[in-house]
């Protein structure tokens, strides 16, 4: 089958139609990066001496043309290509996930044993590997974790639904953040597999067994490490929390007491587990900032806190966040900007929160029948579509957690690239598109989710645009 017949009838082999979506669809971000106008206000990558570097990395890989792949050391990346290189000399890099950072010195280790000079152009390119790759496998673990939680769903649909939710992922208002230096694509890769292990433990013919058990254990590792990439991992916790308020409420008025005891057992080494591996980097900028002191080098204000947190510190001193700070007349354009992603999260988020499944339609009354977990709605489309509810519920906690906070403490226009890691949107966004809902807006009659995806596509060209010339939001 031809690379055209694979576009042309992508359901019948999707896995290949989404690898090749989502290579025509950094090939065009990338000419979007080339083409633009250049550094913009800030030459901070030039003062890396990055051009001459990557040019004679390139030359050295035969390619025989200029990849200006400085072009996508922008913003943080610089950060985070230095701190691979030379690791954490000042106290406000500690913002920068440890996590990633680590991996990109062990890629760029990898690089300079293969050849390639010892040079911060070497983490560069580890830094662009790993987010494509994580891009790419983080798209395919969505497209298995839909099929897991949309189970029941007959066969046609179910593969719509997986291969379209596949596909926002990859169009993702993320955009160039997926390809540049950054955190995001990996984060949403250790994110969306920790889901793919709890679902896979939660739909395992809802039977208790060991393989459950360790699917569960492992979810909450790679939640733990995926917090290690970003900040916000933490929120997957909040599942793991849910789960064992729970089993204890269960354990009060169930006869059961052994099965919810046992829940309640994995559950918490699965937390404990996320926890001790979340703490490792900020244990690591305790031990060098508060232990290791002496006259020169005073102990630093956040060792005394409650919970002393260098990554809470830095956020708060280095980056002004903090409860309405951002709520500023001259923050309204990127309120602005944040608002159809903060929209779409919270909808999805409050709709899977409050058990309405996305798009459900059962032909026969017979096959709506007592399967528990799931609840049932009648569409006009005819479709058979089931998701389990009460994962869909349970996934929906972070993603209205992120939403809120992003609303009222963060930087706001970062919640259009940290959404890529958080799946119920994208199921709630696949659903209507199968549903060909149609919306009204002072008399006009349009598709919703037509309107939604031209913004997304839209948003992430300009923004990569911007990005590549140095110039906000990013």
């Amino acid at each position: 089958m031809s690379a055209l017949d694979i576009f042309h009838h992508p359901l019948d082999r999707p896995k290949v139609a989404l690898v090749l979506c989502l290579l025509v669809w950094k090939l065009l971000l990338f000419c979007i990066a080339i083409v633009s106008p250049g550094a913009g206000y800030d030459t901070s990558t030039t003062l890396l001496q990055l051009d001459g570097q990557l040019t004679n990395l390139t030359s050295k890989s035969g390619l025989g043309f200029p990849l200006k792949l400085e072009s996508l050391v922008r913003w943080d990346a610089i950060y985070f290509t230095q701190i691979a290189q030379n690791g954490y000399v000042w106290e406000q890099e500690w913002a920068f996930g440890w996590g990633f950072t680590r991996l990109i010195a062990l890629i760029s280790k990898g690089l300079t044993s293969c050849g390639y000079p010892r040079s911060i152009g070497t983490e560069t390119i580890a830094g662009i590997l790993i987010s494509h790759v994580s891009h790419l496998c983080s798209v395919l673990v969505l497209h298995e974790l839909t099929l897991t939680v949309y189970r029941r769903s007959s066969a046609h649909q179910l593969s719509k639904v997986s291969f379209l939710a596949a596909c926002l992922h990859i169009i993702s208002p993320a955009g160039m953040f997926l390809s540049a230096p950054y955190a995001e694509s990996s984060f949403s890769l250790l994110n969306l597999a920790g889901y793919y292990l709890y679902a896979k433990a939660k739909t395992s013919a809802r039977v208790q067994n060991s393989k459950g058990d360790a699917l569960i254990v492992f979810s909450g590792i790679l939640f733990g490490v995926g917090t290690t990439f970003r900040g916000n991992g933490l929120f997957s916790g909040l599942i793991l929390i849910y789960d064992a308020v729970s089993s204890m409420s269960k354990i009060v008025h169930s006869a059961n007491i052994q099965a919810n005891m046992r829940n309640l057992s994995v559950v918490c080494l699965s937390g404990v587990l996320m926890a001790c591996i979340a703490i490792l980097p900020q244990f690591l900028a305790y031990k060098e900032y508060c232990t290791n002191v002496s006259a020169e080098t005073p102990v630093r204000p956040w060792c005394w806190n409650w919970v002393p947190s260098i990554y809470a510190w830095v956020q708060k001193k280095y980056w002004g966040v903090g409860f309405l700070k951002y709520w500023t007349l001259s923050n309204l354009p990127l309120f602005i900007l944040a608002a159809p992603m903060l929209y779409i999260l919270l909808q999805s988020g409050y709709r899977a929160w409050r058990v309405e499944t996305f798009m459900i339609v059962v032909p026969s009354q017979e096959e709506s029948k007592g399967y528990p977990g799931e609840v049932t709605r009648t569409s006009s489309t005819g479709h058979d579509l089931h998701i389990d509810s009460a994962i869909a519920c349970r996934f929906a906690i972070p993603q209205i957690v992120l939403a809120t906070l992003a609303l009222t403490s963060y930087h706001v226009q970062i919640i259009n690239r940290l959404s890529s890691g958080y799946p119920v949107w994208y199921w709630w966004l696949a659903s209507l598109i199968l549903e060909d809902r149609k919306s009204s807006f002072w008399g006009m009659k349009f598709h919703y989710t037509s309107v939604v995806i031209r913004w997304i596509v839209i948003y992430a060209m300009v923004q990569g645009g911007l990005f590549a010339s140095f110039l906000p939001p990013a």
